[in-house]
């Protein structure tokens, strides 16, 4: 069973779920406190006897090193689950990715360039960047600066979903 933590910056605001050997390292080198542990889980060491943390706190600032995933749910979320084409709204498994700049014509596979489309507008836009099409995007696709939706096992019966927006 692998057991995480909740990692908190120094207000309390959650900012990484991390697995039980880098609550550990934090605790150890002296960078966070355990605000909460898991009842009934320890770890030993020769000499001494430690609960395993549940809940974490920084004691510095912390810097987000990794950015946000570039994957389909999250380029989804990003565009609110809309077509950026027609503007309704679709079910996950409705959208598809829309390259803006065609990949036949060298549009990358990114951020920047790709969008949530509907199959019926996805279909109509084909080879052509939507200025050809005759249409205007809803929202301009950027790299957003959130922490995707964490949802996590703290014990068997608790679930905590966090979700936190820098836009």
């Amino acid at each position: 069973m692998v057991m995480k933590a909740l990692l908190l910056n120094s207000s309390y605001y959650p900012v990484q779920v991390i697995d039980w050997k880098r609550a550990m390292i934090l605790f150890f080198t002296g960078r966070a406190e355990v605000v909460e542990h898991h009842e009934n889980l320890e770890i030993n060491s020769p000499n001494k006897t430690y609960k395993l943390p549940k809940v974490m706190r920084l004691f510095g600032s912390f810097k987000n090193f990794s950015k946000v995933k570039f994957n389909r749910n999250n380029v989804f979320y990003r565009d609110k689950h809309m077509c950026q084409y027609c503007g309704d709204k679709f079910k996950a498994s409705e959208l598809t990715f829309d390259h803006v700049i065609p990949r036949s014509r060298g549009g990358p596979t990114t951020w920047t360039n790709i969008v949530s489309s509907c199959d019926r507008c996805n279909s109509k836009k084909a080879d052509k960047t939507p200025k050809e099409w005759g249409v205007r995007l809803i929202n301009i696709p950027i790299e957003p600066k959130w922490t995707p939706i964490m949802a996590f096992r703290l014990t068997r019966n608790e679930i905590v979903v966090f979700s936190s927006w820098l836009f």
